[in-house]
């Protein structure tokens, strides 16, 4: 069938509004797009609506509190601090890049070719915002925007012309020619038009859909906004086809080249940034993956890109033990369900004992825990992030824990016997208003780069709610009957953490 540009934008929107697939993409796009550009937005009605998503809440947090915005503010804690300090449009691109991710990564977890593109997606866009970064330019969040978008083209052909896109494979390897020029033979449309009627379709500003036109790089004219986060979009891209290819240094050196002068960087910065993505093993899997030399979808924190169907189905399972299980055996089974999920490493589950006044990780799972039952940290507050868990009884995601600001949050105690863990998760499981229970995974060294969104969110809040509720159950049972046995009891190894 021969396609014209028309027809297949219009074959596009409607396969992917009848496959049901992105349900939620164009009215999550459009409604962050409305409260950038609306002039009655004020700073409580974006608060608002970043705190209803988990992971855009610590990222921002945590943007907020990085070294490239640390002279405008110190110690950042609340998202309506943040949004003063990096302003409405910084946080609204960054909620629009998350989405735009988001909304590909289930789809992406079925599917070996999207799971390529994504990972190549989602390492030119870290490119861009390292980048960016390093030169102190605020408009970095954009730029990232930008340069998803120009993989969104192929992520959708991928989705929803599957066919055409193997053909448009084989004709750019048969032909020598691009995959932009193979895709205007099949389908009538290069991938820069599409990414651009993407855009617009979405709502999104003129200076994004613009930039996704092809520029020329020579000339010494002044880049237009548009022309410049083109440039930056497509280095990044560039960046990324090296980083695959091998990560040459001569190669990385010609490509900084070629773009430097033009965007004002200075061509060491950008192959070091390229080499220090090579290092960091927070892409080496999205880098394998790209490749096609990793077999596995997860991105490099091990966490599944499926993580919340996986979390949706060991959520019926810790429903269906609730009431054939005691309160052991479904804590230990909620630790599996979530270790298995969220691909943590190690997973456990401190409880409170009231006698000795400390929590005590009586279970755990995974590679580095078992040496480690028994050990111990002190019930009465003290300022580190175990404690916030505890007394907000609200979860908690270190996304970093090696960041300067971080690193006094941390107790010394988990420094010392996790001192591999970059991130990890708490979750506090309550019981008539106190914390009685404190959930832990890590991802050992790896960084968790995607966060925790917030249906996962929902689905482990849920979890922790079973344990509550057969907590709650066993103990008016035991006040009916005079029992005073702990229902959590277990035989402590000795460990401590307070030492």
């Amino acid at each position: 069938m021969s396609l014209t540009k028309e027809k297949t934008l219009e074959l596009l929107w409607q396969r992917m509004a009848e496959r049901g697939d992105f349900p939620s993409l164009q009215r999550s796009v459009t409604g962050i797009v409305s409260a950038m550009q609306s002039e009655n937005t004020s700073t409580a009605d974006l608060a608002s609506s970043v705190l209803s998503d988990f992971a855009l809440t610590q990222k921002v947090i945590r943007l907020a509190n990085s070294a490239m915005y640390a002279p405008f503010g110190c110690n950042v804690t609340t998202v309506s601090r943040a949004i003063m300090i990096l302003g409405v449009d910084t946080i609204g691109h960054l909620a629009l890049s998350l989405k735009l991710l988001e909304g590909f990564g289930e789809v992406a977890a079925r599917r070996d070719d999207m799971a390529r593109e994504l990972a190549r997606a989602t390492l030119a866009g870290a490119f861009a915002r390292d980048i960016t970064a390093k030169n102190g330019i605020r408009d970095g969040e954009e730029a990232v925007v930008c340069t998803l978008l120009h993989h969104v083209a192929r992520l959708l052909v991928t989705y929803c012309f599957p066919d055409e896109w193997m053909e448009i494979q084989a004709i750019a390897a048969a032909q020598g020619i691009s995959d932009s020029d193979a895709c205007e033979q099949v389908l009538g449309i290069s991938f820069p038009e599409l990414s651009e009627a993407a855009a617009r379709k979405w709502g999104l500003p003129e200076s994004i859909a613009t930039s996704m036109r092809p520029i020329d790089l020579e000339g010494n004219a002044p880049l237009s906004h548009a022309d410049w986060l083109c440039a930056v979009a497509n280095m990044s891209n560039e960046m990324v086809t090296e980083l695959t290819r091998g990560a040459d240094p001569v190669r990385l050196a010609e490509l900084a080249e070629r773009y430097a002068e033009r965007l004002a960087l200075d061509i060491s910065e950008v192959v070091s940034v390229g080499e220090e993505m090579v290092r960091d093993t927070s892409h080496q899997e999205f880098i394998a993956i790209g490749t096609g030399a990793s077999k596995t979808r997860q991105p490099p924190a091990g966490k599944p890109l499926d993580s919340a169907r996986r979390l949706a189905d060991g959520l019926s399972e810790v429903r269906a033990a609730t009431g054939e299980t005691d309160a052991v055996g479904l804590l230990n089974l909620t630790l599996e369900a979530i270790l298995q999920s969220l691909g943590f490493v190690n997973c456990a589950a401190f409880v409170r004992a009231p006698a000795s006044k400390v929590f005590e990780m009586r279970f755990g799972i995974g590679r580095d825990v078992q040496p480690l039952l028994g050990l111990t940290f002190p019930e009465a507050f003290e300022p580190d992030v175990f404690h916030l868990a505890l007394t907000n009884g609200r979860a908690i995601l270190i996304d970093n824990a090696r960041e300067p600001r971080i690193v006094p949050r941390i107790p010394m105690w988990h420094r010392h016997h996790f001192s591999s863990v970059k991130s990890f998760f708490l979750l506090p499981v309550r019981q008539r208003n106190q914390t009685v229970a404190l959930l832990y995974g890590d991802w050992g060294g790896a960084l968790c780069a995607g966060g925790i969104g917030a249906k996962e969110m929902e689905f482990l809040h849920h979890m922790g709610e079973e344990i509550s509720c057969k907590l709650e159950s066993v103990a008016q049972q035991n006040a009916s009957t005079g029992n005073t046995i702990d229902s959590l009891a277990r035989r402590p190894s000795g460990t401590t953490g307070t030492r």
